[in-house]
């Protein structure tokens, strides 16, 4: 028999494992991840910003899509309303997602001009009480983009920060899930990833959430964002194994590719079919364990 305690501890041991060795694994952040689970079973109004770009491609990843509407999906199944938040990049592939996950919450698109204006406005109309970001670049020190390999996407990337920074000036708690230090939210760890990461100095992004997930994956912090929830909830919100694999196949389908190896098949990270499917399975073994007692 599991304790809530305990239960929590086994998740975040799941999803932080740095099997891509990014260095994340070098950084801890003992409560975020509590806290973050805390934060959104207690919200009403959530906006779930992703989306991260592939120059090679032209389209965007395949980390990112999965861990934010599998969270979604457990918000809403607590009758919450979730607005997703993303670009020209990732939208068609966050809806064809929403197809296999049955996710009702709507997609809204920022466009590259006048990216901060609509951000603004899209806040404004919706009005969340808690703002989420998976998977979605943040500005480093030089006002720019980047991948993890360093090269500056700003020519693509709308830029999206101010959605996160609106919150903090509204007093709205925001969460964060990233694995490689060039995310959004990163900034809370900012000394941390340029000491550990590859590329740190320079790719590592300025704003910081207050909660801040970090993930081997990021697709995985999103996951354990759904399995915390239902912890608390003392009620199953996580997909199984092979919703998460119909849900990769549709977005891959959708032109979604893999962000380490650039190519258009059913990985995350370059980490294969199987380790993504351990991992959702692996959580869902948790709940299971924690609700059967």
């Amino acid at each position: 028999m599991l304790t809530k305690n305990q239960a929590f501890k086994k998740i975040e041991e799941i999803f932080a494992e740095d099997a891509g060795g990014r260095g994340i694994g070098e950084i801890s952040l003992p409560g975020d991840y509590e806290k973050a689970v805390e934060d959104l079973f207690n919200s009403k109004k959530v906006m779930i910003l992703t989306g991260f770009v592939i120059r090679v491609a032209g389209v965007g990843e395949t980390d990112g899509p999965l861990g934010t509407l599998s969270i979604g999906k457990a918000l809403e199944d607590l009758g919450k309303e979730v607005l997703f938040v993303t670009d020209k990049f990732s939208s068609h592939l966050l809806e064809e997602g929403k197809k296999v996950l049955g996710v009702k919450g709507q997609v809204a698109e920022v466009p590259y001009e006048n990216a901060a204006i609509f951000c603004r406005d899209l806040f404004e109309d919706f009005m969340p009480d808690h703002f989420l970001s998976i998977e979605r670049p943040g500005k480093a020190a030089n006002g720019s983009f980047h991948s993890m390999r360093g090269e500056d996407l700003s020519d693509l990337i709308p830029s999206t920060d101010v959605l996160m920074l609106t919150a903090i000036e509204r007093g709205i708690r925001t969460t964060a899930v990233g694995d490689g230090g060039n995310e959004l939210g990163m900034g809370k760890v900012k000394d941390k990833i340029i000491e550990h990461v590859n590329h740190g100095e320079l790719i590592a992004a300025e704003v910081a959430a207050d909660n801040l997930i970090l993930a081997g994956v990021s697709n995985w912090g999103g996951h354990g964002l759904a399995a915390g929830l239902s912890v608390v909830a003392e009620k199953d919100l996580l997909h199984d194994r092979n919703i998460e694999k119909k849900t990769l196949e549709a977005i891959v389908a959708a032109g979604s590719v893999d962000g380490c190896t650039r190519e258009r098949v059913a990985t995350v990270d370059g980490l294969t079919l199987e380790k993504n499917l351990s991992i959702v399975e692996g959580m869902k073994n948790i709940i299971d364990e924690y609700l059967s007692k």
